[in-house]
C-alpha cells in the first residue's frame, strides 16, 4: 500500500497509525522541520523503517554526513522504476530480518 501525506500532522499520524517499512520525504530538506523529522526517525527506530530523502535534479542539496538529520539514504529524482523496485524491496526485507533480531 502507497499513501501520500500533504502536511507533516498528516504524515506523522499515517505513521503512526501504520508503521510503513519506508519512508520518502521529497523535495528541499531546509523546508522540513525538525519535528517532522525527529518523529519520523523515531518511528523509524522503533518499527526498523527505512528513511530516504529525494530530492529534484536540477536543485540537489547535499548533506553533509555530520549533519544528517536521521536519514538512511539520500536519490536523487528523477529515480528508474529499476532503483525503486529495489529500494521497496531492501526496505521491506530489512523490516523483515530486524523484526527477528
Amino acid at each position: 500500500m502507497v499513501e501520500v501525506a500533504c502536511s507533516e500532522d498528516q504524515a506523522i499520524l499515517q505513521a503512526s497509525q501504520n508503521p510503513p517499512f519506508l519512508v520518502i520525504l521529497a523535495g528541499d530538506h531546509g523546508h522540513w522541520s525538525q519535528h517532522l523529522l525527529g518523529k519520523l526517525r523515531a518511528q523509524a527506530n522503533a518499527h526498523h523503517t527505512t528513511l530516504i530523502a529525494l530530492t529534484d535534479f536540477h536543485a540537489p542539496s547535499w548533506i553533509h554526513q555530520e549533519e544528517n538529520p536521521g536519514f538512511d539514504g539520500f536519490l536523487v529524482n528523477p529515480i528508474s522504476q529499476e532503483v525503486l523496485l529495489s529500494l521497496v524491496q531492501a526496505a521491506h526485507t530489512r523490516r523483515i530480518c530486524c523484526s527477528f533480531t
